[in-house]
């Protein structure tokens, strides 16, 4: 699988899909699994030499990608779709896949040339909880009022300080971000927010997500989530949702990968 290479170095960048459950999140963690051992790992495997990656977005734990992104470098001379193939052979027991590699200019990061990345929070709103969607989507069996939800989230659009919906823990000094988008998608029983911006700090979609399902549950006025945001006490916001209802969607870039 290793390929002798003797080529000038080559930048990467590869599209990842996983299942965050069981993993103590994307980063590495002494003596716990992490999404980028795994992928260290089989790069290494593949090129024949240890390999450094840099990532869009530093999931948590328990939390899923359909379209994550890293960069390497590389002197491998595989071309890119059978490197693809390779890798996600290795992966494949891990629940990792690599859907695609696309070679880009010398300098890429996968994390500092993101434009925007979004998220999908699913919610499966029935009153039976589902054993197939256990791990993969947010089981909430009262009603929500998906109207009221989607008025409420508009307040959050636009260019805000979000210290309110960032965890209390965290160490970020800087909580203003640009949020371009939030939607909501009905598909049966699940109800799927998706929020994109052009990054987010830490557990933001998660904690905007339990203060909508509390509107949606006639728990908070859609009319106040602009009073709440504006005060930045998260004391204020509501309760973080789970993290394995959470997705990694899309990282855009110019040009796309």
């Amino acid at each position: 699988m290793v390929e002798d290479s003797k080529m000038s170095e080559r930048t990467l960048a590869l599209v990842v899909e996983y299942d965050g459950t069981g993993y103590h999140g994307f980063a590495r963690q002494n003596g716990v699994p992490s999404i980028a051992e795994r992928l260290e790992t089989a790069l290494a495997a593949v090129f024949g030499h240890p390999v450094d990656i840099a990532v869009a977005g530093r999931t948590d734990a328990g939390v899923h990608a359909t379209g994550q992104v890293v960069s390497c470098m590389t002197t491998c001379t595989l071309p890119e779709r059978r490197m693809a193939v390779a890798l996600s052979a290795i992966l494949r027991p891990h629940r990792i896949a690599v859907l695609r590699v696309v070679e880009r200019a010398k300098g890429f990061s996968a994390r500092f040339d993101a434009k925007a990345r979004t998220y999908r929070y699913r919610i499966l709103n029935r009153v039976a909880p589902s054993p197939l969607h256990e791990h993969r989507a947010f089981h909430v069996s009262a009603h929500l009022n998906s109207e009221a939800m989607r008025i409420a989230a508009q307040a959050l659009v636009g260019d805000h300080d979000f210290a309110a919906f960032c965890a209390s823990a965290s160490r970020e000094k800087n909580t203003r971000r640009h949020l371009r988008r939030v939607g909501f998608e009905r598909n049966g029983d699940f109800l799927d927010l998706v929020v994109s911006a052009d990054s987010f700090v830490h557990n933001m979609v998660r904690i905007i997500t339990g203060t909508l399902v509390e509107v949606g549950r006639g728990h908070r006025s859609p009319a106040l989530l602009g009073d709440l945001l504006a005060s930045g006490d998260r004391t204020k916001a509501g309760f973080t949702a789970p993290a394995h209802g959470l997705y990694l969607e899309q990282v855009e870039y110019v040009p796309p990968i």
